[in-house]
């Protein structure tokens, strides 16, 4: 993973001297006021004072369909993350148009849940817990993060940066060495997206189990693998390995040829721009049109997209992409709500084992090693 940069503006920092715009090469990687925020592409004035965090630059958000636009502005996966030898911290959020929670970790301890009202400009007071001063550190650090860093961390709604206070205390980004080695990008639908039946995503729990950090492009019913957004994948420099679950949003709007030009540019534009990185890609999860006789047509399209993910995975002859099947992920239809689509919170913690078992019998020593370049 890139070494994060503290650039004074809030844009994201730009490694090896490249442009910030789409295409070039970039990292989701903003720090200001000594926060890193993870995830951020880039901040963006707030009309009413602070700033957005924006885990997809607007450069890129306005090429998007109608529902990807706004989906894209989601905070999702992204989080403030800071060092200060503070006893008590305040953070000054916003969630601007949805309501929503507002999780709090050190490390990768959970620390407390914090629920903001639409609109609402809300001043987080946060205690350092004292217990973590005479812990085992070794022992706190199986997700990759050390238990000296504060994490703020944003569910399914925008949200807005006010400040931080740490009474006068130095507040500084986390380290390398504080923070996994290595990075899993995801980028799929609703179901990697999270937060539609569940509290969180299966991708979230793969991460902590392989010790990865996560940067969760998740685009809840608008992962349609426009090129304009596989390009920006594409350009970034701070992942290592890259899961794709493409298909289920474009069944119903996409004729097969249509598909098979989406999978084979994005796979074809990834791996050319990757040389070697890991590639992941699954077929559609097991759904109502698998499940039941009521959708044919889905069903349908569900088995021909899904043919259409295998070839085109043997087409690539791109020997570190793997080609996983949906239904050796999310194993059993139980895990499953009523809807029968998206998982409920206990699908999720077996499906995200379950990959993350995967991915580990995959990258064998390469995930030991960090996967760094």
């Amino acid at each position: 993973m890139l070494e994060k940069e503290d650039t004074g503006s809030g844009k994201a920092a730009e490694p090896h001297g490249g442009a910030a715009a789409a295409g070039g090469p970039v990292s989701a990687v903003t720090v200001k006021d000594g926060v890193a925020f993870h995830g951020a592409a880039e901040l963006e004035a707030a009309p009413n004072g602070g700033v957005y965090i924006r885990r997809i630059p607007r450069s890129v958000r306005e090429r998007l369909g109608a529902r990807g636009r706004f989906i894209a502005a989601e905070a999702t996966g992204c989080e403030l993350r800071f060092v200060t030898s503070s006893q008590t911290v305040d953070a000054t959020l916003s969630l601007p148009v949805h309501g929503g929670t507002v999780a709090v970790y050190k490390g990768g301890l959970f620390h407390s849940e914090h629920r903001l009202e639409a609109g609402e400009v809300r001043t987080l007071r946060l205690s350092e817990p004292q217990r973590l001063e005479s812990a085992d550190r070794g022992r706190l650090r199986a997700s990759g993060f050390a238990p000296e860093v504060w994490r703020i961390r944003f569910g399914r709604s925008e949200a807005v940066y006010h400040g931080l206070d740490a009474f006068g205390a130095a507040v500084r980004p986390p380290e390398p060495g504080e923070v996994p080695k290595a990075a899993l990008l995801a980028y799929g639908s609703s179901i990697t997206h999270g937060g539609e039946m569940s509290r969180s995503a299966y991708i979230d729990r793969t991460a902590r189990l392989l010790g990865c950090d996560l940067h969760n492009l998740g685009m809840s019913g608008s992962c349609l693998c426009e090129p304009e957004l596989i390009d920006w994948i594409a350009a970034r420099r701070d992942w290592d390995i890259l899961f794709l679950e493409p298909g289920v949003n474009m069944r119903d709007g996409m004729d097969g040829d249509q598909f098979r030009s989406r999978v084979r540019y994005a796979l074809e534009r990834i791996s050319s721009a990757h040389p070697g990185s890991p590639i992941f890609l699954t077929t559609i999860y097991p759904n109502f049109s698998t499940l039941t006789s009521a959708s044919p047509r889905a069903g349908q399209q569900d088995r021909r997209f899904n043919q259409i993910l295998r070839e085109e995975a043997q087409r690539l002859e791109y020997p570190p992409l793997r080609l996983l099947e949906g239904d050796t992920i999310l194993t059993e239809a139980d895990g499953l709500s009523c809807d029968l689509i998206h998982p409920g919170d206990e699908g999720h913690v077996r499906m995200g084992e379950n990959l993350a078992r995967r991915m580990r019998e995959d990258l064998g020593e390469d995930l030991g090693a960090g996967c760094i370049r």
